[in-house]
């Protein structure tokens, strides 16, 4: 063996060829009921100059959101705590179905609050309205709650609805978690479920998977719904967002949507539950 042998990294002497896997045509690839929730991670604490915050992983999307306050302000007394929320995307990271909404723009929102495209101002609003009835906010008179979202990774290339409700569902429950972290008093933990009811077959999915072969035709047969819930409060219902073909949209549905919606708020709650009590022991 030569000098320049030694520095080759050689394989053992009986090394055999793997055996290759089989063509792609006799793959199947399972997907999970429709009734079936995906599993999640939660992780609070991460942010040590946060007051609360929550990280959470659903397959490809990852969100972490802190909570500042309740933090005194100058001016005039107010009896209550003022609140706000800004959700924002990592730059460079795809927004979901932002043909639609950002159109040209995706620097700013003449509507809405500056710096903010109009997906995260959309984002944000549904946020803020869904959160802002679980918090005791006249507990903390003269001062300022804020919450900021980052998206650190989501699977947005898909320009359907599904992808941007599934976004906002998630991010509902993580926030909640970080309020809890917080140790802010709230009346209840806010929690989302999402639906998609297929119009022509009735069929409806919770908690529905997406790709990038999801297209904008697909969702003129179907509803995709996100419902925000305080459930110990008798299912008050706090935040309700519903996309595509709405003129199949009339009682019976909506109530199938609403009650698709509470079944998985429900199955997020227990994970939520259980990851609290487990802290405590």
């Amino acid at each position: 063996m030569n000098v320049s042998d030694r520095r080759r990294l050689l394989g053992p002497l009986n090394a055999k060829l793997p055996v290759s896997a089989v063509g792609s045509e006799d793959v199947k690839i399972s997907t999970k009921a429709n009734d079936e929730i995906r599993k999640m991670f939660l992780k609070t604490g991460l942010v040590g100059n946060a007051n609360g915050s929550a990280y959470l992983e659903v397959d490809d999307t990852i969100i972490e959101v802190s909570v500042f306050g309740p933090r005194p302000i100058k001016g005039s007394f107010i009896d209550r705590a003022s609140f706000s929320v800004e959700c924002k995307f990592l730059p460079y990271i795809p927004q979901p179905n932002e043909v639609t909404f950002n159109g040209s723009s995706t620097t700013f929102n003449n509507n809405g609050k500056p710096g903010l495209s109009n997906i995260e101002q959309k984002i944000s609003s549904y946020l803020e309205t869904s959160l802002l009835a679980s918090i005791l906010l006249e507990k903390y008179p003269k001062s300022t709650i804020d919450v900021f979202v980052t998206i650190i990774s989501t699977n947005s290339t898909s320009q359907s609805n599904t992808s941007l409700l599934h976004l906002c569902n998630w991010i509902v429950n993580c926030s909640s978690l970080a309020l809890v972290d917080s140790g802010i008093e709230l009346k209840d933990i806010v929690t989302s479920g999402q639906v998609r009811l297929n119009c022509k077959t009735n069929e409806l999915i919770l908690d529905p998977e997406y790709d990038d072969n999801t297209s904008a035709a697909h969702d003129d047969d179907s509803l995709d719904c996100v419902v925000s819930f305080m459930n110990m409060r008798n299912d008050d219902i706090v935040g309700f967002w519903i996309e595509g073909n709405q003129n199949e949209l009339d009682e019976d549905v909506t109530m199938k949507l609403i009650e698709g919606c509470n079944t998985m708020s429900k199955a997020v709650r227990s994970n939520i539950n259980s990851y609290l009590v487990n802290l405590l022991q």
